[in-house]
């Protein structure tokens, strides 16, 4: 008896352990992808989302068109998106930014949370996508 409890613990330390592992994984893999949006009746927004955080912005270029590329390095925590502080990375990244991501049947969902120093990456960001 004392053996099949033994292995019966060991099991569901493993289990337990292994789901700790895909729960604490960032969990942006499910969120990557390239998706494009209507930015305010100004055209149309691409984005490419690495499931390692890395968020690539192409703009409108007729009112974007002295910068209509943005990049930036964030990082998951679950379904939120973290830009850190930074202004090595961009200038106006005084501050940590974060948006909420949501993958449904329509697309993606992004949400500001808080604030965002770079206005043009929240004015881009925020609202629904669909995938390209």
């Amino acid at each position: 008896m004392t053996v099949g409890f033994r292995g019966a613990t060991a099991l569901a330390s493993s289990f337990l352990a292994a789901m700790v592992l895909v729960i604490g994984c960032g969990g942006g893999g499910k969120h990557a992808g390239n998706y494009k949006r209507d930015l305010y009746g100004e055209g149309e927004v691409q984005m490419k989302l690495g499931g390692d955080g890395m968020v690539e912005l192409t703009l409108p270029s007729p009112r974007w068109a002295d910068n209509p590329n943005m990049k930036g390095k964030g990082s998951f925590k679950g379904d939120t998106l973290i830009f850190a502080a930074d202004t090595a990375a961009a200038p106006c990244q005084t501050s940590e930014a974060r948006y909420v991501l949501n993958q449904g049947d329509a697309g993606l969902q992004i949400a500001g949370v808080g604030t965002d120093a770079c206005g043009g990456r929240r004015a881009a960001l925020v609202g629904s996508w669909q995938k390209a």
